[in-house]
């Protein structure tokens, strides 16, 4: 599990978020296959709850349905305001975005960036903790230009190296700094993505470091039922369900 503080949350929002009592973004790179990194997302998610914030996760790899509850309707409705005023104590808020981060991106392209933040955030409240989940191609898309850090995992799957060194590169070529994330990765993983960046990019990518082999704290672990819950929240809006087994498999006709 990481270790996340307050004034390592406050190190990762993006620089530009700007005024005092404007709300703050996060943006994380998610893995290519997303579901794999539903466990990182909800792991950070609580802990920064546990910080203190109130957070708000955009779920960007999942579509929006409906006219309601997702951020293409927050975008386009100018009487959504103050999302994530309110969130009781060790929750947070999960709405899928792929509709409306598409709008984002088409936004910062004719517009520039700061005409997309700026849209982003309004539906938000001041001090809400926004989480922006989406590939690093779209994050790329919508924050080009701007010194922001974005949280890259490296988990503990199949291809993970080649998976965060491809969203990184993504990232850093349009001025982004990639931070890595690992989640349970082999020591060998994480090295791997290290030397690759250096070697091919001349980039020295910060580590958010994990707390090894440390005994998870009390006041930081989450009811095993509320943690599953969310998990299958974002799980429901990829189609992913469990089999008998408890592995994951993609229900058909759910895109």
């Amino acid at each position: 599990m990481f270790e996340f503080g307050i004034d390592q949350a406050a190190g990762l929002r993006l620089d530009i978020q700007a005024r005092e009592g404007s709300p703050a973004l996060m943006p994380l790179a998610s893995p290519a296959q997303p579901s794999r990194g539903f466990e990182w997302l909800c792991r950070l998610a609580m802990d920064l709850t546990d910080a203190g914030q109130r957070v708000v996760v955009i779920d960007a790899c999942a579509t929006e349905r409906g006219d309601r509850g997702g951020l293409s309707h927050a975008l386009g409705d100018g009487g959504v305001v103050h999302l994530g005023a309110t969130v009781s104590p060790g929750e947070w808020t999960v709405m899928p975005g792929a509709k409306g981060l598409q709008s984002l991106v088409a936004t910062a392209s004719a517009g520039g960036v700061d005409t997309a933040l700026s849209r982003l955030f309004s539906p938000f409240s001041p001090g809400a903790m926004v989480l922006l989940y989406a590939p690093a191609q779209a994050l790329a898309g919508l924050l080009a230009g701007v010194s922001a850090r974005v949280l890259v995992p490296v988990l503990d799957q199949p291809q993970a190296s080649i998976d965060a060194y491809g969203g990184l590169k993504w990232l850093h070529g349009v001025g982004l700094c990639p931070v890595l994330a690992p989640l349970n990765a082999p020591d060998q993983v994480l090295t791997n993505v290290l030397d690759t960046a250096e070697r091919h990019l001349g980039l020295q990518v910060p580590v958010w470091p994990q707390a090894a082999g440390a005994q998870e704290r009390g006041h930081h672990a989450l009811p095993g039922a509320h943690f599953k819950d969310i998990q299958d929240h974002l799980a429901l809006a990829h189609g992913i369900q469990e089999d008998r087994h408890g592995r994951q498999v993609e229900r058909r006709g759910s895109h």
